[in-house]
């Protein structure tokens, strides 16, 4: 809901009824003690006040609703919002530095980049995987979770860079007294999955302030992609030409009726036949290739165990000066897998002499390390926060509050990647002509699959990646109120902030040196970062109850590191600031309606991973359209959907700052005291924005242009390799509506409570530069127009129930079949209803079981024909019906 909801009318109303029992209690003059009415600090200024409503809107989830929801992490419950358009990373098997192992939220579809993550009020830490400009979502323990307030609209004046698209605040429990116990468990009826969190809470409060400390263990099971997706399909069509039986692409030396060289695929099919997962497309003929079907091996989602502690604190060292500060920490693993290594960042080749070659001729090897077993990768990822401070008051003039504070945070994240295959070795063995990996002196097959192993085992490399991010800040406000009459109220806060910010990831040199298949190694970062920032805000309270507030923030970057790249090791300084306002107006026309509008400017600096990344190599799925529709699609397996290239990626010295600005407007009207309802307005622009450009845009606009500088081909016309890495783009421009109601029903057989959001996207337009088409994506395929929650919740007694709906509207694929893909399917409209029963018993502890995932609606697909991973799981649940049951006890 906005910010003028029920839960915002508790809060206010319990302020003011606190204050009127200590005023009539006091036998003081009203005027005078009104004075001192406590102000709270609400998300969206930092000067503190009486309401919880501003000009800006703020969605509030309570801890309650965040139950009702039914997920097990803050990441989920986020992942669900309808402000997260277009879906949010969650980690998957198959991504390096990390990745694997985090989520974050992508507010508006602008990246997670642009979303601000705090905690209470303070930016949460960064991951090493993303330079630290990303939260991981997925690592705060949801029992520590109060209420989770989500900053609808740009804040980079208030909050500084990277609330471009807004601010997500988690705010934590404090004052907690006693102990509490948490137990949750979840089963998907899809195999593997399970999920099991335990937490512990306990509080201490005395008069002089108190202490919180939570501990949660949280441990989910892997889910193996073929439990998934339907494999067994015969339309499935996702294998590899890199097999367990090795492939031979060779030119025959004949040419075809245009005169063009013919070449031609060679493996055994007989091996192929007796070998698991491989599928002969060879009818039977040694003249052709053994498919590996990779989908059959490889996780999902990882086997993952994480430890997370916090506490909070405050002591009251004097009336008016308080210390306070927070700690914590979360260590978690993840073990993901990938399919055996292909031996493709430097394909090895069998040359004409070689004693085993039944070809005669030069033959490149397309080959799987399968029999030394899968790539599994360990992530080992430890996120810290520490932060100390003092909160005080003077009284002078109308009295100054202020704040002192420090704070130390970092991530580090270690990352083994094992049965990786150096490419050198291999060759060399080859080379010895030792190894008849054709099987053409008629081994029996374990003699064939034990001269396999002993190769793969001879070039078998255990691939190691680190990142390191710590930020160390210092900063401080002050804030007072000037003028506080009838007809006029001002009020002002200056601040100020310096952060010191140093980044390192590293991966193993013989990964960096380009000689290893299977792995990402490479993007090497060294760099550090000076932010300074000073910033102000004002707010005027003027007749006829309307408000303005006015933020204005000046901030400066200033990095320096090293980037590795084709011409060398180039040191580089560079220097991004920003003038950034932001102003906002709210008028009440009368108690129930408030109307308000915001603009502001946003500003981010390019993070230090995407100016100071190595040139790194990885391998992008994406479908050649240039190739297969000049050939017809001769070549099924190349021209597959699921099929990748060997891409270069690395980062990009002339990156400029991104810049935006965000314009809101609206009205929210309680109708009732038990009826509210709010409708806003959003447009963002957001110029310069910095993109990891993919594989297959390059391939799109090669194919655009008729040529391009990025992509090299072979001979036979198909990709090598592609060189691609970030870009600022010219602009993106996106508009919607959030709508939202809630209704409360007081009743004899019990009360209830209905909440309705919803959001539509009416534009979301990227245009790559200045010379190139703007492109409206809202419908499109992965970008739904309509998002949307429903939750109807019960309470009688000592009982409860809740259902529950998740909504994600259609999406056409109608642009991408225009590009020839033809494959991209219409996406209909999703539906996922939950549905949960509590019950409070009377030893002090609740009992809650539920189902997500009612009618176990599937999630739609990409495609017209069944593909390894062809569901958008940024998007979509993919495990479908899911039971639960969690069980708490206070003491």
């Amino acid at each position: 809901m906005s910010s003028l909801t029920l839960t915002a009318k508790a809060i206010r109303r319990s302020i003011l009824a606190a204050t009127a029992a200590s005023l009539a209690f006091s036998g003081i003059a009203f005027a005078e003690e009104a004075e001192k009415v406590e102000r709270i600090e609400v998300t969206g200024s930092r000067i503190k006040q009486v309401d919880m409503e501003t000009s800006s809107p703020v969605t509030v989830l309570s801890a309650a609703d965040i139950a009702l929801t039914g997920e097990k992490t803050v990441a989920d419950v986020l992942n669900n919002s309808s402000i997260n358009a277009f879906g949010s990373w969650r980690g998957t098997s198959g991504y390096g530095s990390g990745a694997s192992a985090t989520s974050s939220i992508n507010m508006r579809g602008l990246g997670s980049q642009a979303t601000l993550v705090l905690l209470d009020g303070r930016r949460m830490p960064g991951t090493s995987s993303s330079s630290g400009s990303t939260a991981d979502t997925s690592q705060i323990p949801i029992a520590i979770v109060e209420r989770i307030e989500i900053l609808r609209d740009g804040a980079s004046a208030v909050y500084g860079s990277d609330a471009v698209a807004g601010v997500i605040n988690i705010i934590t429990k404090k004052e907690f007294e006693g102990v509490q116990l948490d137990y949750s468990m979840e089963m998907p009826d899809v195999e593997g999955g399970d999920a099991t969190r335990f937490s512990i809470a306990t509080g201490y409060n005395t008069d002089k302030g108190n202490i919180t400390f939570t501990y949660e263990y949280y441990d989910t099971k892997a889910v193996m992609d073929r439990d998934i997706w339907n494999m067994d399909d015969d339309s499935y069509g996702d294998y590899s030409s890199f097999s367990s039986v090795p492939n031979g692409y060779y030119n025959t030396g004949r040419v075809d009726e245009d005169g063009e060289d013919i070449y031609e695929f060679y493996s055994n099919s007989e091996m192929c036949d007796d070998t698991e997962n491989v599928v002969n497309g060879t009818d039977g003929n040694n003249n052709g290739r053994c498919y590996y079907s990779y989908g059959e091996v490889t996780k999902l989602f990882g086997d993952m165990t994480r430890n997370s502690f916090m506490t909070n604190f405050s002591y009251d060292i004097t009336d008016d000066i308080q210390f306070r500060g927070r700690g914590s920490a979360s260590l978690s693993e993840t073990n993901t897998r990938y399919a055996g290594t292909p031996v493709s960042t430097n394909y090895p080749v069998m040359s004409a002499d070689n004693v085993y070659n039944p070809t005669g001729e030069d033959m490149t090897l397309y080959m799987r390390s399968v029999q030394i077993g899968e790539r599994d990768t360990l992530t080992e990822t430890n996120n810290y926060d520490m932060l100390g401070g003092f909160v005080g008051f003077a009284d002078i003039g109308n009295g100054i509050d202020w704040e002192i504070n420090a704070q130390y945070s970092g991530s580090t994240t270690n990352s083994f990647n094992y049965n990786l295959i150096n490419d050198d070795i291999i060759q060399s063995e080859i080379d010895t002509g030792n190894y008849d990996i054709f099987n053409t002196s008629g081994m029996s097959y374990d003699e064939w699959d034990q001269t396999m192993t002993a190769l793969y085992s001879a070039a078998n490399h255990t691939g190691v990646y680190q990142g390191k991010f710590d930020s160390t800040q210092i900063d401080g406000l002050a804030s007072t109120t000037f003028i506080d009459s009838d007809n006029f109220t001002l009020a002002m806060l200056v601040g100020a902030e310096y952060e010191m910010i140093n980044f390192k990831q590293t991966s193993d040199p013989e990964s960096a040196a380009g000689i290893i298949s299977g792995g990402s190694g490479g993007d090497d970062v060294d760099a550090e970062r000076d932010r300074t920032a000073a910033y102000t805000e004002i707010q005027m309270g003027l007749p006829a109850n309307v408000d303005v507030s006015l933020a204005v923030r000046y901030e400066r970057y200033e990095q320096e590191g090293s980037l590795t790249g084709a011409t060398g090791v180039v040191t580089n300084s560079s220097t991004f600031d920003a003038v950034v306002p932001k102003i906002g107006v709210s008028w009440r026309p009368v108690d129930s309606l408030l109307v308000r509008a915001s603009y502001g400017d946003s500003f981010r600096a390019p993070n230090m991973g995407e100016m100071f990344s190595s040139q790194s190599l990885s391998f992008e799925t994406a479908y050649d359209s240039v190739w297969c529709e000049a050939n017809n699609g001769s070549d099924e397996n190349y021209c597959a959907t699921g099929n990748q290239h060997k891409t270069w990626f690395g980062g990009n010295l002339d990156l400029e700052a991104e810049e935006g600005n965000s314009l809101t407007l609206g009205a929210v009207w309680n109708v009732t005291d038990a009826w509210s309802v709010e409708l806003s307005y959003y447009d963002i622009t957001y110029d310069n924005k910095i993109e990891a450009v993919s594989a297959t845009d390059v391939i799109r606009d090669e194919k655009l242009n008729g040529s391009s500088d990025f992509v090299t081909r072979g001979a036979d016309g198909k990709i090598e390799y592609i060189e691609s890495g970030y870009i600022n783009m010219s602009s993106v421009v996106t508009s919607g509506l959030d709508f939202a109601t809630s209704y409360n029903l007081e009743t004899g057989f019990g009360d209830f409570n209905f909440k309705v959001d919803m959001t539509h996207v009416l534009e979301f337009e990227e245009q790559a530069d200045s010379e190139s088409i703007a492109i409206d994506y809202a419908g499109i395929q992965d970008y739904p127009q309509w998002r949307g929650n429903l939750a109807a919740a019960w309470y009688y007694n000592d009982f409860n129930a809740a259902w529950t709906t998740v909504y994600i509207g259609s999406q056409s694929g109608q642009y991408w079949r225009d590009l020839g893909y033809d494959y991209i399917t219409d996406t209909p409209d999703y539906f996922k209803h939950n549905i949960q029963f509590g019950y409070t018993h009377d030893w002090n502890g609740t009992i809650t079981v539920g189902i997500n995932n009612v009618f176990d609606e599937e999630a739609p697909t990409w495609y017209d024909f069944s593909g390894y991973r062809d569901v958008n799981t940024d998007l979509y649940d993919v495990l479908g019906r899911t039971y639960y049951l969690r069980i708490n006890q206070k003491f």
